[in-house]
């Protein structure tokens, strides 16, 4: 999929002057002004001398009347039910737009009150992000693979950890209104994770407590063992590690200062390489600040050359009652790994909110 170029919305005045040009030049208004110009001539050109001039020519100012009404003056069309984009665009201000919209739907139901809910609470906010492309990524690939019992030695002091890679594939709009940087971080507390997952130019975050650590001794530790990678259309990104003592609890990697965010929609290639405790046997995926439309796959591979673990996924999801998603597919690498994989299958919505929960446990 390529990249492509959102174009941006016309301004007000720019809009007017289109939708008045659109509807002053349409093909009924092309054959009032034929129909006009041919009334005014016959109207000026007939003789003094007939004895029914004068009501010829009321009958051809009528005629040359209602010719204006049909440049001027709003018209349903025959051809309303295969009207095009562009014509509706052109012709029907937007809050018109919403209000026939709700009135559609309203046509469908005798319950007023889930006419309400279903614009407002579902094609409300589904047109708001058709208007704001960075809202939904497309055919989001979520890999996690899972390391257990490893060791990683911080300062002089050895831990047990499991390891833990993820990679996030998908295509996304970087660029929106107010941003001017994007980062990735790590968060040592599901308090500083949360307020990250509020911050508009946080692509991505992962929880990484270490121990107890805490501060700069955490952020250092962050620093040392974890990395994070950044592929843009395939490209790596240079990223800026940032740790401040303003902010004890994350650690961020931004995109540089000269990096150009725009609005192509572009192939993000998100990587996080980092440590959890031994004692943790779940892996949350949740995709809780924009929709995931086309397909969506989150897939754990757990590295267990003893097979002596079972792994296992719940999926919660807000999506259409006709697109049934698949999970449990489980798979044996070769006795390296177990994988299972949550499968929405092609050209369907997840909602905000939407996620997965893998589970691991021992098998003997």
């Amino acid at each position: 999929m390529a990249s492509r170029t959102i174009a941006p919305r016309p301004g007000r005045v720019r809009l007017a002057l289109r939708r008045a040009a659109a509807h002053l030049t349409r093909s009924s208004a092309r054959w009032g002004y034929i129909v006009f110009v041919l009334c005014i001539l016959v109207y000026a050109f007939i003789p003094e001398s007939w004895d029914i001039a004068g009501t010829v020519r009321e009958f051809f100012l009528i005629l040359a009347s209602v010719a204006v009404g049909a440049i001027v003056l709003p018209e349903l069309p025959s051809n309303l039910w295969s009207i095009d984009v562009t014509r509706v665009r052109n012709l029907i201000p937007d809050s018109q737009r919403q209000t026939l919209a709700r009135s559609l739907i309203a046509a469908e139901s005798d319950d007023s009150r889930w006419t309400d809910l279903v614009w407002s609470k579902a094609l409300e906010p589904l047109t708001t992000a058709s208007r704001n492309p960075w809202e939904y990524t497309v055919d989001m690939d979520y890999d996690v693979d899972v390391y257990p019992d490893r060791s990683l030695k911080i300062g002089g002091t050895v831990i047990p950890v499991h390891s833990v890679a993820v990679n996030q594939k998908s295509f996304r709009v970087l660029g929106k209104p107010g941003v001017s940087s994007v980062w990735l971080t790590i968060a040592r507390t599901s308090s500083a994770l949360n307020r990250e997952f509020l911050e508009p130019a946080c692509l991505a975050r992962e929880l990484v407590p270490l121990g107890d650590l805490h501060g700069a001794a955490w952020q250092d530790a962050v620093l040392s063992s974890c990395q994070v990678e950044l592929f843009i259309d395939g490209i790596p990104i240079e990223l800026v590690a940032e740790a401040v003592s303003e902010l004890p609890d994350v650690v961020r990697w931004r995109l540089p200062p000269q990096f150009e965010l725009t609005t192509d929609r572009v192939r993000v290639h998100i990587r996080f390489d980092f440590h959890i405790a031994p004692e943790i046997a779940s892996f949350p995926v949740m995709f809780s600040g924009y929709y995931c439309a086309g397909i969506t796959d989150i897939s754990m591979r757990l590295y267990d050359e003893k097979q002596q673990t079972e792994l296992e996924c719940d999926y919660f999801v807000g999506r259409a009652l006709d697109q049934n998603p698949t999970a449990g597919t489980t798979e044996s690498g070769n006795g390296v790994y177990k994988q299972i994989t949550f499968s929405t299958g092609k050209d369907c919505i997840l909602w905000p909110g939407s996620g997965v929960m893998f589970r691991w446990r021992s098998a003997v």
